[in-house]
């Protein structure tokens, strides 16, 4: 028996898209177009992983050109936050997310990632009340992309002080630190 295909949600390549709100036209769009994501039909219901791991190397580059690959996936994370808290869906999850604080925001990450892929496995490990050591696999080779998600996706919970740093990186795979 095959196991199931690694692939990322359509609704997360569409979070993606509204990030990227504005570049669309010209080069990016063939660019995208080249790596299997036609602007012009209607989104896949999932796209391979390595296939948005291709989607978030283009975006990186076309929003944010001067910066090094890990500042601009770094940023792109921060946008991506933000826009998905502007959605319906993400305003709501904001809501949650400020009842439950950073503690237990973290907590729940492997939980909340699994709703935009099938093949993020998260373990979180609790060093300290305020300590948190995530290990991502599979996340790209870029991990400032998801940590940016992590870091981002806690401070909604209003957390001050919050600190997250890429502590190991291998391969798909990193470990991050968050601390407040």
């Amino acid at each position: 028996m095959r196991p199931p295909e690694k692939v990322v949600f359509g609704h997360t390549v569409e979070g993606l898209l509204t990030v990227l709100e504005g570049h669309l036209e010209g080069p990016l769009r063939a660019k995208l177009k080249d790596v299997g994501l036609d602007l012009d039909q209607k989104l896949e219901p999932a796209y391979p992983k390595e296939q948005w791991h291709q989607m978030l190397l283009l975006a990186a580059e076309a929003l944010f050109p001067s910066h090094s690959p890990a500042q601009a996936h770094w940023h792109l994370g921060q946008r991506f936050v933000t826009a998905y808290f502007a959605t319906n869906m993400g305003r709501a999850l904001k809501g949650v997310l400020k009842l439950l604080g950073p503690a237990r925001t973290l907590e729940r990450t492997a939980r909340n990632m699994a709703s935009g892929s099938n093949f993020l496995r998260v373990d979180v490990e609790r060093l300290a009340a305020t300590d948190y050591r995530l290990k991502v696999s599979h996340g790209g080779v870029h991990p400032e992309f998801i940590g940016a998600l992590c870091h981002f996706g806690t401070l909604t919970t209003g957390v001050k002080g919050l600190t997250t740093v890429v502590e190991a990186h291998e391969g798909v795979s990193a470990t991050y630190r968050l601390r407040w």
